[in-house]
């Protein structure tokens, strides 16, 4: 399976929203057939940092349609399984989606971010962009199954959320899309946390983000990480389109501990896991 990585500019100027989007469309143009899977980082449709919430609104109402038509028909023209991060617009609001995109172009998933961050959740009146949370319960992994691959997600404050990881794993997912900003945090910093995510659910990320610019340090790192914790690719902050190709039914399989029987890490810690709460009874 070929993937294709979409990581563009992102501009700290609100001027730079006209150009830094059309940077996301001139790089699903230049998508083709040899990809499988396509993926577009978090907020497709805010292409740069927002002064207020009431410009983050405008931004939505501005580029969603137009991002979302351009997933589809990026899908249909390329063959190709489209996963696109933007708002989608509910009753009681907008939500942070990762919609799921299927080689005909129909969309066939929408996840909605676990852990929507403070940002996110605070009132315009609290320096934040007030998006619906009502959805907001006790996390549990949303699961897409396309082609005979499941697919799970995470989404930028997501990932620091450790203890979701085994319910991840529990799903045997194949494939984490990982829809991205992550603004604060090192190169090295990801590096740790997509390693760290793979190895524990024994699957493969592939997780799109934004670049602060070719000297920045911090942010991007669109990667693809093994189950094994092999960083297979990271763009650190490199602008473009990066491709890597996987197998994504391939597992890492270790002794279950000293003499153990072969077993995911995951599956090894859940057995410790589930004698240590049996005896407790």
């Amino acid at each position: 399976m070929k993937v294709n990585i979409i990581q563009p500019y992102y501009s700290m100027d609100y001027k730079d929203v006209d150009k830094c989007f059309n940077e996301y469309v001139k790089f699903l143009d230049k998508c083709d057939k040899s990809a499988d899977v396509i993926v577009l980082p978090e907020y497709s449709d805010v292409p740069v940092s927002t002064p207020n919430e009431k410009e983050f609104k405008k931004c939505i109402r501005k580029y969603n349609k137009t991002i979302m038509n351009k997933a589809v028909e990026t899908a249909k023209r390329c063959n190709a399984i489209v996963f696109v991060n933007c708002a989608y617009k509910t009753e009681t609001g907008y939500r942070n989606t990762t919609h799921a995109i299927d080689r005909s172009g129909k969309i066939v998933g929408r996840y909605f971010k676990a852990h929507p961050a403070p940002s996110e959740v605070k009132t315009a009146k609290e320096g934040g962009n007030e998006l619906d949370v009502s959805y907001m319960k006790t996390y549990k992994p949303y699961i897409v199954e396309i082609e005979g691959i499941r697919f799970g997600f995470m989404t930028c404050y997501d990932f620091y959320f450790y203890e979701d990881y085994i319910k991840l794993a529990r799903e045997n997912v194949d494939i984490i899309i990982g829809c991205s900003h992550q603004r604060t945090d090192t190169h090295e910093a990801l590096e740790i946390i997509g390693k760290f995510l793979s190895y524990n659910t024994n699957a493969y990320l592939v997780r799109s983000a934004v670049s602060l610019g070719k000297k920045s340090k911090i942010c991007g790192s669109s990667m693809v990480v093994a189950p094994n914790g092999e960083m297979i690719l990271n763009m650190k902050s490199k602008i473009g389109i990066g491709k890597a190709k996987i197998d994504p039914k391939k597992k890492y399989l270790k002794p279950a501990g000293f003499k153990g029987a072969p077993k995911a890490h995951w599956q090894y810690v859940d057995e410790g896991r589930k004698m240590i709460t049996k005896k407790a009874k």
